[in-house]
């Protein structure tokens, strides 16, 4: 066998190193990075909207770990737990530590909101999968209005447990006075939008709820898209929205970011 060119060799060789590269590159679920004991992690959260992993990297090489959309964790000192949103990617150097802050919503309306050590499980929610994967392509969705979904997919969430949790997630509802902010109506519009999209056949207290619907209707951030999700004739001909845009999709489509940038623009315009 007669040996190989030098420029083959070289070829041969280098194709060999880059792709040793990709495959160091190439991120190693979390699930496998921890039983592996290539890494160790510490979390910590407030059981509804926050949640941090610090990721600890012992071994001699740099680890680049996936974090899934849907990971669960649940907290060391109360009972509360929360779902990541999103997934995420991280790079651990090695003998380094790297922190990582988390998109989560609480998957009980009953959580404590108190701040402690949480623990990474191996727990899955197949009723949020819809939702996780709509979520992946809507990187501005606000975060809100997924921790509302959340608890209708979950909870079914009625109008009183919602203005419920409003109070007690440190919203705008004092509860002294149990009313929504025009803001929060059309979050809530924003919801029923989402839930219709990802259950058209199932049933929602909140999208039920007659004090919610007058609200909506008379509320004019969303009066429009409220008459489309109830089923009622907008008149003159009008167009109403395509649902798929009650989350933020493009530039002016009145979903929450835009109507938030608007009023700030207003308001430096003021100055």
């Amino acid at each position: 066998m007669k040996p190989l060119p030098h420029i083959v060799l070289v070829a041969i060789l280098l194709a060999g190193a880059l792709a040793g590269v990709r495959a160091a590159e190439t991120p190693l679920p979390l699930a496998a990075a921890l039983e592996g004991k290539r890494l160790t992690v510490e979390a910590n959260g407030n059981g509804r909207d926050q949640l941090s992993l610090t990721l600890r990297n012992s071994s001699p090489a740099a680890v680049t770990v996936a974090i899934p959309a849907g990971l669960i964790a649940e907290g060391r000192e109360k009972p509360d737990r929360v779902i990541v949103l999103r997934k995420a990617e991280a790079s651990i150097p090695s003998q380094g530590a790297v922190d990582v802050a988390l998109p989560v919503a609480a998957l009980s309306s009953k959580s404590t909101g108190t701040p402690q050590p949480f623990v990474v499980t191996a727990a899955s929610e197949p009723r949020l999968a819809p939702l996780l994967d709509y979520l992946a392509n809507q990187p501005d969705a606000p975060r809100a209005t997924a921790q509302i979904t959340v608890l209708c997919l979950l909870e079914n969430m009625s109008y009183a447990q919602w203005l419920q949790y409003l109070a007690g997630s440190a919203g705008s509802v004092p509860a002294s006075d149990p009313h929504p902010t025009p803001a929060e109506v059309t979050q809530a519009v924003d919801v029923l939008g989402l839930l219709r999209r990802l259950a058209p056949q199932q049933t929602f207290a909140l999208a039920t709820d007659s004090e919610l619907k007058l609200r909506a209707l008379r509320n004019p951030w969303c009066r429009v898209k409220a008459m489309q999700i109830y089923g009622l004739n907008l008149g003159d001909g009008a167009v109403p929205p395509d649902l798929g845009q009650l989350l933020h999709t493009k530039p002016g489509d009145n979903c929450p970011i835009c109507r938030q940038r608007a009023l700030m623009e207003k308001a430096a315009g003021d100055l």
